[in-house]
């Protein structure tokens, strides 16, 4: 079976990156770059990755630990 990334969840919800941008008052570019695994919000506790990676943690779209929280 095949592993469904952020993005294939992202769009299997039926959202709209803009639309969900504006909804929760995100920067639509930012959560793009979430979405396509570029940035993980490990470096800036309080940041708008890490609010971004919220949402979509409470959206069930984020499947699995968030980043920052995860010891090595």
């Amino acid at each position: 079976m095949r592993d469904i990334c952020l993005r294939d969840r992202f769009d299997r919800r039926g959202f709209s990156v803009k639309k969900y941008a504006t909804a929760y008052k995100l920067n639509h570019s930012t959560l793009s770059r979430v979405l396509s695994g570029e940035l993980t919000g490990k470096n800036k506790a309080g940041g708008a990755v890490r609010k971004i990676i919220a949402q979509l943690k409470k959206d069930k779209v984020w499947v699995g630990a968030i980043p920052w929280e995860v010891t090595s």
